[in-house]
């Protein structure tokens, strides 16, 4: 995909995330200038995201739609694993080990565990609270190295719209087995929670530092 040049067109993705909170610009600005501890982050968060939509099939293996539509989000953030990892490797850097990602372990010590329907929605808008944050910092760093570094910018224009459409996805499988009624408010109460979470949070040049 062609990286955008237009500002408006980089103002258009982000009005279509349902997030309360803009990334602040210094946490591009800082990405920017350390990309390769950007990138070796990245790359855990790609082999983390296959991961956990596998984990998904695992949980939910009677849930046709679920398992057709978490194998094949696996096997995409393969692909970006893989697209990510090749650009470290020609540049003689490595990925991360393995590390702990405060935002996620926060995301996910919130969900509830006492109802098992309440339990396998919260775990989807999780994933669909990593993808939107994912698709909105992608964007904005795009917008800061869109015209210095042409493989690292061709790889975020690709990767921003895949986010977008994740997000969407788990949030459309989040929604399809519950009231409307209830869904909507619960919902509204994670995005608040995660805008709180981002605001506590300090700025590192990490994929959600």
């Amino acid at each position: 995909m062609r990286p955008p040049r237009d500002p408006a067109e980089f103002l258009a993705a982000l009005a279509e995330l349902p997030l309360l909170c803009e990334t602040p610009r210094e946490w591009a600005v800082l990405a920017a200038a350390n990309l390769p501890v950007f990138l070796a982050d990245h790359a855990v968060c790609e082999q983390q995201a296959a991961l956990s939509a596998l984990n998904l099939v695992a949980h939910y293996p009677d849930d046709a739609e679920l398992v057709e539509r978490m194998t094949a989000l696996a096997a995409e953030e393969i692909l970006h694993l893989r697209r990510v990892t090749g650009i470290l490797h020609r540049r003689g850097l490595q990925s991360s080990r393995r590390r702990g990602n405060p935002y996620v372990q926060a995301l996910r010590a919130r969900v509830q565990k006492d109802r098992e329907q309440v339990l396998k929605v919260d775990r989807l808008i999780v994933g669909a609270l990593i993808e939107a944050r994912s698709c909105e910092r992608f964007t904005r760093l795009l917008e800061i190295i869109v015209d210095d570094d042409r493989e690292v910018a061709a790889l975020l224009a690709d990767l921003g719209p895949a986010e977008k459409r994740h997000w969407e996805l788990f949030h459309r499988l989040a929604a399809r087995e519950v009231d409307p009624a209830w869904f909507n408010p619960h919902w509204q109460g994670w995005l608040g929670f995660e805008r709180d979470l981002c605001l506590r949070g300090g700025v590192q040049a990490t994929v959600h530092g």
